[in-house]
């Protein structure tokens, strides 16, 4: 594979031009790798010829996980701009901050409808796809030829305040990512792929990446993955590979009297697969379970967990082609067993966050990229113990207290709170919130709390579990003991 002259977006539609289908979604529609070629073309005539975009310049994607979605990162990229992976569980107060901090003044959408109230606010347009890449039928475009070094696509990360930030990568990350980790994945030109990562997630992205460089067939489920919408795509078209989160995983072994025949392999991703979920999907489905583990400045993969018994719980072996190093608080690399913060050099790596020199310095150390995991090594395996700093991660996502207990901190009848993160007992992360009332709260309505919360946060933001206290217990230094939570059974 070599493209790294070239552009990924160009050498997938010319290098597969026939009728096989490329993607189904959930909602019924498919496209082909020849009718995914002529749209590229199309769309990417619209960008460069209608709207004039030009090379590096940010273009918004507010697409949920349908056929359109490959459609528009494809057209970006091959006119040579950047696509921002919005994802659209995202609040529109937040898309707009995402878009400022990018320089981002243009979106594309299936429909202006998903994005109302933003359109032609603060100088965003939004842009229909589905209305707007036939223009571009009779006009023709040169793809542009990036470098390998140069930005060609944006994701997003979440700090420890819960400020989104803005992950810039290369062109060359395309051939890197497919050189390290393509046959440890397994996909080939026969494989059915359902991905229910979201495509707007690092993980997703590079799956999709996968299956257009072997040509396989890719499916995608659009809005919330239940359960019985994976078991109904999985009969309906012999799917032979999902990926999917633990917290899906689990909600499917729940499922009574449901079976996968075709499918030969799974693999896990966006937390920690426990001991547990992996035995219960062992006993359920009889298959074989793959566990990745990696983070979004990676991009992809960074060890792989493949074996059927396991002895204690670890995120697997480090894949071949990545170097690593575990660092302890005295900056020393640390013996067998000695806990310690992950880095790796991975090949596929981001360059840096935009505008954000600050977080680039703490995280982009030189070749080296600072994971904020804490992990020891055993047998040659990594041990995931924790974050190092505040931050949860839940069903795949980083999830920021400080940014919850803001929002519930602005509710009247609160004084205080403390948001944390507790295992259930399937081993899965939940969102804790322990609450103390203020004195004039003989009106309050825990009702009310709720709908107040769905209105300022995303849904995977909203604590799982309310807990009305009468303290929050504090350090010598008058510090929140957020560990004190960690461990409380409620």
């Amino acid at each position: 594979m070599n493209i790294s002259k070239n552009n990924f977006a160009d050498w997938v539609i010319n290098k597969n031009s026939s009728d096989k289908i490329f993607c189904v979604d959930s909602l019924g529609n498919s496209i082909s790798y020849k009718d995914l070629g002529n749209k590229v073309r199309s769309f990417s005539s619209v960008l460069k010829h209608i709207f004039n975009i030009q090379p590096q310049q940010r273009i918004g994607i507010y697409i949920d996980d349908t056929i359109e979605w490959p459609i528009a990162f494809l057209s970006c990229i091959y006119i040579g701009a950047n696509p921002l992976l919005l994802y659209k569980n995202l609040l529109k107060k937040d898309v707009k901050k995402i878009c400022s901090l990018a320089d981002c003044e243009i979106i594309i959408s299936k429909s202006t409808d998903d994005i109302e109230g933003i359109v032609y606010i603060d100088n965003l347009f939004i842009l229909n796809l589905n209305d707007s890449y036939r223009l571009g039928d009779n006009l023709n475009v040169l793809p542009y030829e990036f470098h390998k070094d140069e930005m060609c696509w944006w994701a997003l990360s979440s700090g420890s305040t819960g400020e989104y930030k803005c992950i810039v990568n290369r062109h060359g990350s395309f051939e890197d990512l497919y050189n390290v980790a393509n046959k440890r994945v397994g996909i080939t030109e026969n494989s059915k792929v359902l991905c229910v990562a979201k495509m707007a997630f690092a993980w997703g992205l590079a799956h999709l990446m996968w299956v257009l460089s072997n040509n396989a067939t890719l499916f995608l489920i659009a809005g919330v993955p239940a359960p019985t919408i994976i078991f109904k795509m999985l009969h309906q078209h012999n799917i032979t590979m999902m990926c999917l989160s633990p917290y899906i995983l689990n909600a499917m072994c729940k499922k009574k009297d449901q079976t996968i025949p075709s499918i030969t392999k799974i693999i896990s991703s966006g937390e920690p697969l426990s001991k547990h979920i992996r035995n219960k999907v062992k006993n359920t489905f009889n298959k074989k379970i793959f566990d990745g583990y990696g983070t979004s400045e990676i991009w992809s993969a960074i060890s792989i967990q493949e074996e059927d018994n396991v002895s204690f719980d670890n995120i697997g072996s480090v894949i071949t082609g990545i170097d690593y190093k575990i660092i302890n608080e005295k900056g020393v690399k640390c013996k067998e067993e000695e806990p310690g913060e992950l880095y790796v050099k991975h090949p596929a790596q981001a360059l840096m966050y935009w505008k954000d020199k600050k977080s680039t310095y703490k995280t982009f150390r030189g070749d080296w990229v600072r994971t904020g995991d804490k992990v020891f090594e055993k047998e040659n395996k990594l041990v995931f113990l924790s974050r190092l700093d505040d931050i949860l991660k839940i069903k795949g996502l980083f999830v920021s207290p400080v940014e919850i207990e803001n929002v519930i901190l602005n509710y009247p009848q609160v004084e205080s709170c403390v948001v944390s993160g507790a295992k259930n007992s399937d081993g899965l992360m939940a969102i804790h919130s322990f609450i103390v009332l203020s004195k004039n709260n003989k009106d309050f309505d825990l009702k009310l709390l709720k709908k107040y919360m769905r209105e300022k946060l995303p849904t995977e933001k909203i604590p799982t579990h309310i807990n009305i206290i009468n303290e929050i217990p504090k350090t010598i230094n008058n510090k929140t003991k957020r560990n004190y939570f960690v461990d409380l059974k409620v």
